[in-house]
């Protein structure tokens, strides 16, 4: 089969899981944004480098609200 071009890549996700344990996890993968760099002009690759950066704050921010949550729920 032949491989297609992709047309969009995803750099940053966040999910949240549920293990054979019954474990809530929370997970976010990002992408090396410096393999990008060579295909986006300065100006694309410092707006994509800063919207990395608030959106990873607001994620890390989400990831701290849930997981006090979960704590809390355990005591």
């Amino acid at each position: 089969m032949p491989r297609t071009k992709r047309e969009e890549a995803k750099l940053l996700g966040y999910a949240i899981l549920f293990n054979k344990q019954g474990q809530l996890i929370s997970e976010r993968t990002t992408t090396d944004l410096s393999k990008l760099q060579r295909h986006l002009t300065k100006e694309d690759f410092n707006l994509l480098q800063s919207t990395m950066r608030s959106a990873t704050r607001e994620l890390d921010s989400v990831h701290n609200k849930i997981e006090a949550d979960l704590n809390g729920r355990k005591s």
